[in-house]
Order: C-alpha cells, then sequence, then structure tokens
C-alpha cells in the first residue's frame, strides 16, 4: 500500500530535493522528468505529485522496492 500523497517525502521526491537510488527505470526517468519540468516552471509539485502517486498506483507491484528506500526515512 502506497503512502498518503500528503507524505513530504512526495513532494521531496518529485522536486528532487532528496535524491533516492531508484531501480524501476521507468519511475527513475518520471522522476527525472519531472523535477525538470517544476524548475523550469512547466509543471506545479501538487500536479507532479499526483502524477507520480498515479503511475506508482498502477505499478505497484513494480515500484515497491523504490517505495521501501524512499518511504523507510
Amino acid at each position: 500500500m502506497l503512502p498518503e500523497k500528503n507524505n513530504p517525502q512526495w513532494r521531496r521526491l518529485v522536486t528532487g530535493e532528496q535524491n533516492y537510488p531508484l531501480k524501476n527505470f521507468v519511475l527513475q526517468m518520471k522522476v527525472t522528468q519531472t523535477a525538470t519540468d517544476i524548475r523550469a516552471g512547466l509543471l506545479s509539485v501538487d500536479k507532479a505529485v499526483e502524477d507520480i502517486y498515479a503511475l506508482c498506483q498502477k505499478y505497484e507491484k513494480a515500484v515497491s522496492q523504490d517505495m521501501e528506500v524512499i518511504f523507510s526515512n
């Protein structure tokens, strides 16, 4: 089960404030693009969290190891 969207780790993830050693390539690429889009002003942090959360929800089994790393802090 994924942590709630209001967990501050989601914001740290999407903004690139905290870098995590992600194993899932698709998640890694999406997070990198999201952080770039936020810095460029093309995407809000809230929308980025929604997008990444939806991706993780859809592929929960595939990103489970990464979720453990991100939310174990």
